[in-house]
């Protein structure tokens, strides 16, 4: 047998199925078509002949929905498009997915230059251990869905039929079982309470008015930073917010106990009728006060979100109901993201209700 063949001359015609060829020394199967006047050969990576045949099938319907003018796109190409779709985004996540397509195409083992039509989903899965294979599991998925966008964006474009990231082995990783430590109702106040009293501070005051609208109200500092006193509806007795990250809007009511008492004392102190357009804060962020209160009281270091994540806990554990701290959050998903991020919680409200029930049922 002549060793100089090359292995397209070694491949045999498989009667019958057009298209099919097998390497006569190794058996492995392959394909070799020509569809819209391109050209293609590659090995199907088999040995089984009705594996290959499966194959062969998928991917002749996957050429066909390619356009032959685009097999030479390359992968620096496919990211310059893909930047041209990030206008409708937020300027955060426009920032954050420029940076991670920079450090696609300037990280890329075959370089920005690499076919997009010979991109692998084995070659996602190099690449995504080796940049970022020491994250944790929830910000490495994220890395990970921003890749399957991307070439969702070349199937879209017809520069592939498929997309190589759902043949990736290592594309999700199970999340780590978050612990959530939030402050109690009376570390809370113990915080409050101190940001009040630290004369050294001139914003104490406006500090600490703040942190207790975020946890009474269970909002972010995005919401509360940009609320006007044209949102405060003292008449229906509730405040409306717009969810920064979905523009949504949604109702917190004007609890009487806690949020009016706050308003009413902030609307007091300016000494005549704000006007609509006012911000009910002057600040957008009390992280700095927070942090200089906690450590101060020996707490952990709580974050402004952990008052969010303290006040539901709280309602949670006062079996409020789900839908409705749900409404509370903006959530349009009925309460299956509170469910899924305070299970625990829930599971202990649940006990509670339930003896609860117990209890009224024995006493009949």
């Amino acid at each position: 047998m002549d060793s100089a063949k090359s292995t397209r001359q070694r491949l045999q015609k498989i009667s019958g199925v057009a298209g099919l060829y097998k390497h006569e020394v190794s058996g492995i199967y392959h394909l070799q078509l020509t569809s819209k006047q391109r050209k293609v050969r590659k090995s199907l990576k088999t040995t089984d002949r009705k594996t290959a045949e499966r194959k062969l099938a998928v991917y002749k319907t996957q050429l066909a929905k390619t356009d032959p003018k685009k097999g030479s796109v390359t992968l620096g190409s496919l990211v310059q498009c893909y930047l041209e779709t990030l206008g409708a985004k937020s300027h955060s996540t426009c920032k954050n997915q420029k940076s991670l397509l920079t450090r696609l195409t300037d990280t890329w083992p075959q370089s920005r230059n690499h076919k997009v039509t010979s991109i692998t989903g084995g070659d996602l899965d190099i690449w995504l251990s080796n940049q970022f294979g020491k994250l944790r599991p929830r910000t490495y998925n994220t890395y990970s869905g921003f890749l399957k966008s991307l070439f969702d964006h070349a199937v879209a474009l017809k520069v592939i039929g498929a997309n190589p990231y759902h043949e990736a082995r290592n594309k999700r990783r199970r999340n780590d079982k978050v612990s959530r430590v939030v402050p109690s109702l009376d570390q809370f106040n113990q915080i409050i309470a101190h940001m009040r009293s630290n004369k050294l501070n001139p914003h104490g005051t406006e500090s600490a008015d703040f942190i207790e609208f975020l946890g009474t109200a269970a909002v972010g500092q995005a919401e509360a930073g940009n609320l006007r006193w044209g949102n405060v509806d003292f008449q229906k007795q509730r405040i409306q917010f717009k969810r920064q990250k979905t523009k949504r809007y949604f109702h917190v009511p004007l609890f009487k106990k806690t949020l009016l008492p706050l308003l009413e004392r902030r609307k007091a102190q300016l000494g005549r009728e704000p006007s609509d357009d006012e911000f009910v804060f002057s600040m957008k962020d009390g992280k700095k006060g927070l942090s200089a209160a906690t450590k101060a009281l020996g707490l952990p270091p709580y974050s402004q979100r952990d008052l969010r994540g303290m006040r539901i806990t709280h309602w949670l554990r006062s079996l409020v109901d789900l839908k409705v701290i749900s409404q509370w959050q903006g959530h349009s998903d009925g309460g299956i993201l509170i469910l899924s991020t305070y299970s625990e919680v829930i599971s202990e409200s649940n006990t509670a209700a339930e003896q609860e029930a117990i209890s009224r049922v024995e006493n009949c």
